[in-house]
């Protein structure tokens, strides 16, 4: 398929001033914290943080989001510092932003746009490009009169081959308008059949047992996959190292093979555009079995990604999914009391470091376990002729006991619910086996 958009900025900004707003009912801390994590998305973007500063207001500016002596003030730090970009850690509507430049008359990037950007650079797939161009072009649509000169390379390079002709009174703006609505449905065409093809790929595993890993970025849920599947997905020490799911197959304690998916990260105020255009990829996590729920403990907001990672799994409808919860990088905490703290809230989620393998093996314990539960105990008398049902204990139970007998085995296995249905027509009373 041809390149229908170029995700990345002709002209990306260089040196970057971070405004973050202090709203009536949201605490000094979380502005901060909220401020620091925009300024690791500024430079995992590749852009410099020269300024950052931070203005209370009880609502926000309708012209503005700040107010007018703000932006006068900003005026002044953006000469001073030769800055080249404003970038806010809120969505700012289509008019704040455009009336923010033409005082400024500088590029005006909000916490969307910002997460958008640092997606499209991560995205190294087909799929994830496919995914990240859509959300971004419904991004820009509103906003087409700048967003980082984006539009006047792609539109040149459509050229009237691919229709972009204007008509009669027809103004550029209308035209740009015009030509990514097309972009638009081109994309919503492409990534139908990658639902399609995803759909066609979990209804083949639709026998296996599921576990997705989620959990906020960065919080090391590629470095578990790689340690519990032998695999190498790429994992750094980065926000949204991993775009593209991927799914593998891994043996627990108790003989119970089950398929276990690596998914994107989440964030706070995770943009909308991004869970819609991600449909595709995040329906690994909605169509699970049980959640693997890995938290950063190291992090002094851990708690509040906790709440961030539980908001969008009830965005996405999978909040009734089961979960088992890890607290992972135990080697990179300086004190205890983090850990308490939140095993009073989670009593049952296990302590690991996926880098160092520390508590992985109970983890998998804990794995086992949970599966058990779910399943029931089976008493069969399954004939010679019968293999397939034998396979389906030895794949997908744990076999306790066996007898050959003459005209058939007598096993006696845990199973999952799933699997119970197609090897009744087998059952006998336990004194049989």
């Amino acid at each position: 398929m041809q390149e229908l958009y170029d995700t990345q900025p002709v002209n990306p900004p260089s040196r970057a001033i971070l405004v973050g707003v202090k709203l009536r009912d949201v605490t000094l801390h979380e502005t901060e914290e909220s401020l620091q994590e925009l300024r690791q998305l500024t430079e995992t973007a590749g852009i410099e943080v020269v300024c950052e500063t931070i203005q209370s207001r009880n609502v926000p500016n309708p012209t503005y989001f700040i107010g007018e002596g703000k932006v006068d003030e900003l005026k002044e730090i953006v000469e001073e510092l030769q800055a080249d970009a404003i970038v806010f850690d809120e969505e700012l509507s289509p008019a704040q932003t455009r009336n923010i430049e033409g005082m400024l008359d500088i590029a005006t990037v909000d916490r969307t746009g910002l997460i958008l950007q640092v997606f499209a650079q991560r995205a190294l797939t087909s799929e994830a490009r496919l995914q990240v161009a859509l959300a971004q072009l419904e991004y820009a649509l509103p906003r087409l009169t700048r967003m980082w000169t984006h539009l006047s390379r792609i539109a040149t390079r459509a050229g009237s081959g691919s229709g972009a002709l204007r008509g009669p009174g027809e103004t550029q703006l209308e035209m740009d308008r015009r030509w990514v609505r097309r972009q638009i449905s081109q994309l919503k065409k492409e990534l139908v059949k990658v639902e399609k093809r995803r759909k066609v790929q979990r209804q083949n595993r639709s026998d296996k047992t599921k576990i997705s890993l989620v959990g906020y970025t960065n919080a090391g849920k590629s470095t578990l996959f790689n340690i519990l599947t032998g695999e190498n997905v790429l994992a750094e020490d980065a926000l949204f190292a991993t775009l593209d799911s991927t799914t593998r197959q891994v043996s627990l304690p108790k003989n119970q093979n089950i398929l276990l998916s690596d998914t994107v990260g989440f964030i706070k105020k995770l943009p909308h555009q991004l869970v819609a255009a991600f449909k595709a990829t995040l329906e690994e996590i909605t169509e699970a079995d049980l959640l693997l729920h890995v938290v950063d403990i190291s992090h002094p907001e851990a708690e509040a990604q906790i709440d961030a990672v539980d908001k969008v799994l009830t965005e996405l409808d999978a909040d009734a999914i089961p979960m088992v919860m890890a607290f992972n990088k135990i080697d990179q905490l300086e004190s205890e009391e983090q850990i308490h703290v939140l095993k009073t809230r989670y009593p049952e989620a296990v302590t690991i470091s996926a880098k160092r393998g520390d508590g992985v093996t109970d983890l998998m314990d804990l794995l086992a376990e949970r599966f058990d539960s779910q399943g029931a105990t089976v008493y069969l008398s399954i004939p010679y002729t019968e293999g397939k049902t034998l396979d389906i204990l030895y794949k997908h139970g744990t076999v306790l006991n066996t007898d050959y007998a003459d005209t058939a085995i007598h096993v006696a296995a845990r199973l999952p619910s799933r699997y119970l249905k197609s090897v009744s027509q087998f059952s006998v009373s336990p004194e049989n086996v």
